[in-house]
């Protein structure tokens, strides 16, 4: 949590950040004044995000892989990044064949990593599918019929965002392929990971370097990993993108910083079964498509 006094300059400059994008800025979801600001309790985005989710549509099908996690209910099919963290105990004893997506979501607050996957997997069913992604405007004209994974991949928040961070500075919170060798040279860059590579930065670096930019991008596994109400926080000056299948399409998340949502909806369940089960090496793009979406005021 932290005090943010929106009449500061930190609070304009995020302000005019977003409208320079264009952005709704909207205010972000508070629990109490304090000191003249505004007291944010960030945890509360998961107390937002299940209670939204249905008690009647129950899971048929889930498995855990590396690197993806998938979960079925029904028509609806759900994805999420496999968290590798196994030093704490599971929550639940028994299957979750059967639980609903209700109940299968409450696990999302577990430390043992592919619990919390398979409830960030069944979060994403629910959250994430077409008819729910189109009502928020998350496809764009013709980007709702893209047909090849090439065509997909153009609409990625790495290709949709080049021009904006141009001789900006930017972090980027876990690897993604293929972006690095096209923004190095177009932006101040900064990767930050957990388990960095030569060049990135330790996670413990968000502390430092995240206040400090304009852009951050962040993965969205740190839902499922719980690091990402912190992140969030951390960010709050910069315009602030959660990217990558994992990312649930909540618009809660817009009241908690977050000035867009670029996820992932599954349009084909049967090969995001086999990928996940029998550890195909398909890319997980090529089971559905991405989708952008902004704040949107009535």
């Amino acid at each position: 949590s932290y005090v943010e006094d929106l009449l500061t300059k930190s609070g304009q400059k995020r302000c005019a950040k977003m409208a320079r994008l264009n952005l709704s800025v909207l205010t972000l979801k508070s629990t109490q004044w304090m000191n003249g600001g505004i007291f944010v309790n960030y945890w509360n985005l998961y107390d937002e995000i299940i209670e939204g989710l249905p008690q009647d549509i129950c899971i048929d099908d889930y498995a855990v892989g590396r690197p993806w996690t998938y979960v079925r209910a029904g028509s609806l099919v759900g994805v999420c990044m496999t968290i590798p963290a196994y030093s704490r105990p599971r929550l639940r004893k028994e299957s979750f064949l059967g639980c609903s997506l209700h109940e299968a979501g409450e696990y999302v607050r577990s430390w043992q990593g592919q619990e919390a996957s398979i409830a960030a997997a069944a979060i994403n069913a629910y959250y994430n599918q077409p008819s729910k992604v189109e009502a928020m405007q998350g496809f764009h004209g013709d980007d709702a019929s893209a047909a090849t994974l090439d065509e997909r991949k153009k609409l990625e928040a790495f290709a949709m965002y080049t021009e904006q961070i141009r001789g900006k500075k930017v972090a980027v919170v876990g690897h993604f392929p293929n972006f690095q060798k096209k923004w190095g040279p177009i932006c101040d860059l900064s990767i930050l990971e957990m388990q960095p590579e030569w060049g990135d930065y330790p996670a413990e670096a968000a502390e430092v370097l995240l206040p400090q930019q304009d852009f951050v991008f962040m993965t969205g596994a740190t839902f499922a990993n719980k690091t990402l109400p912190r992140l969030l926080e951390l960010s709050r000056n910069a315009v602030t993108v959660l990217v990558g299948p994992s990312v649930p399409m909540h618009p809660c998340l817009f009241e908690y910083g977050a000035n867009g949502l670029s996820g992932f909806t599954v349009t084909d369940a049967a090969l995001a079964a086999d990928l996940v089960h029998f550890g195909y090496g398909t890319d997980i793009a090529s089971c559905g498509k991405m989708a952008d979406v902004l704040p949107h005021t009535s």
